[in-house]
């Protein structure tokens, strides 16, 4: 009987260490997590860096209605970090699944933040490896379930001569319209945006765009060299990255998908700004 009641007692104990434990993986790795989030988000890259796993097997995947994009290896993802303008993070997390082993766990739930300039709701996993008794990040997916959503947007449209400046950006466009946003670019020339983007990934415009020139002409430079000129009467699509150069005036719309669009505005604006006031 005393045996019995010594066994019992062992496994007791060690239920509740295998609790605690739990319990103690879980709260460590949820404050890692937002920590990573919002060093990531004050451009602090050296915190942000200590949250991570430094290796060639680390990797970024983001899946929106745009398209998927991938980083794999630690130093590419340092530096696509390093690259974000410091913002004031709107971040909130719920519906947390944990599967926790010795050495690696992993980690879903539910995310919604203003990344971007705009409120989004995401699907977020985590894979994560203990290393030095500490837990570090190794893969991150993010899936932009906001950018899928398209149903609530009511059809819209209205004369170019009437197109509102945007109070955020200064810039005549429109965004929230079926996940996207809609410009009317008027640019005297002669003009070269590249300084412009200097601080975005590989200082280039990280955003695609469709339209049409309405009036004059425009050059697109890609990484490589490759350059072409869209004219008036001309429909086009630049995929990102890319730079633009106006050699005299030019008109035209712009349709870009909100997520790409938004953030580059912003930088293109703050510029900008930099430049009047020097």
């Amino acid at each position: 009987m005393k045996t019995e009641l010594f066994i019992s007692s062992v496994l007791l104990c060690l239920a509740c260490n295998s609790t605690s434990n739990r319990q103690s993986d879980e709260a460590a790795i949820t404050k890692l997590l937002d920590n990573e989030s919002h060093f990531a988000a004050k451009g602090d890259l050296a915190q942000w860096a200590s949250c991570w796993v430094d290796s060639d097997a680390t990797s970024f995947i983001y899946t929106s209605a745009g398209g998927v994009e991938t980083l794999k290896g630690f130093k590419p993802l340092a530096q696509a970090i390093g690259e974000i303008e410091p913002f004031e993070l709107k971040l909130a997390r719920d519906n947390y699944n944990f599967e926790i082993g010795d050495d690696i766990a992993f980690v879903g739930f539910d995310q919604q933040d203003n990344w971007g300039g705009a409120d989004h709701k995401k699907k977020e996993t985590r894979t994560l490896r203990k290393v030095n008794g500490e837990w570090k990040i190794v893969h991150s997916t993010v899936v932009n379930l906001s950018s899928f959503d398209q149903q609530s947007t009511a059809s819209w449209h209205m004369p170019v001569s009437k197109f509102p400046k945007n109070p955020r950006n200064g810039f005549q466009n429109l965004s929230g319209l079926g996940g996207m946003s809609v410009g009317y670019m008027e640019v005297p020339g002669p003009a070269d945006f590249t300084p412009f983007f200097e601080g975005l990934p590989g200082n280039m415009c990280s955003s695609p765009h469709w339209g049409y020139v309405i009036d004059g002409a425009l050059k697109v430079r890609y990484p490589g060299g490759k350059e072409e000129t869209v004219n008036a009467g001309e429909v086009f699509y630049w995929p990102a990255p890319h730079t633009g150069v106006v050699e005299k005036n030019v008109k035209f719309i712009d349709i870009s998908p909100d997520g790409k669009f938004i953030p580059v505005m912003d930088h293109l604006a703050k510029k900008m700004a930099q430049a009047s006031s020097q």
